[in-house]
């Protein structure tokens, strides 16, 4: 019993006040690694951000707490950077980094801001979450791809 309530607390985590939910055909909680692995159809939400992919793994600290996020699989999310950036977007895999906001997609990556309808394209991109730069790489075949709007 013990340990089913600790792998509950671990995967209900309060992140930011906000809980996480998790849902997929398969879950694992490996306790030595401090991991939990959730594959087929995973759909995880946290507040407006929400992730879809085919296998999502949390990493947890000692303290219980997430420190990264890795989505691979067909990956499609929305997230809110705050109230005025709302991204979404798709690519091959996902990772997200708690202590430094780093957001890291790979292959065929793509961005758009909802507000705007700007967009970016890339094999990999990197948004800070804190800071809201963004950094994109081209892949060997195709370039990057950048569309924002203009005043003129």
């Amino acid at each position: 019993m013990k340990k089913i309530i600790f792998l509950i607390s671990m995967v209900l985590t309060v992140i930011n006040a906000k809980e996480l939910k998790v849902t997929s055909k398969y879950f694992h909680y490996y306790m030595a690694k401090k991991q939990s692995v959730f594959k087929g159809e995973v759909n995880a939400t946290k507040g407006k951000d929400n992730i879809l992919s085919d296998e999502l793994i949390i990493f947890f600290d000692k303290n219980k707490k997430p420190q990264k996020f890795i989505a691979m699989g067909n990956v499609k999310f929305i997230i809110a950077l705050d109230k005025n950036a709302t991204y979404k977007g798709n690519s091959e895999i996902l990772i997200y980094q708690l202590h430094n906001g780093n957001i890291t997609l790979k292959g065929n990556a793509k961005i758009i801001k909802l507000e705007t309808n700007e967009s970016v394209k890339g094999n990999k991109i990197i948004l800070n979450r804190f800071t809201k730069n963004a950094e994109v790489t081209a892949g060997e075949k195709k370039p990057v791809e950048i569309i924002i709007k203009v005043n003129e």
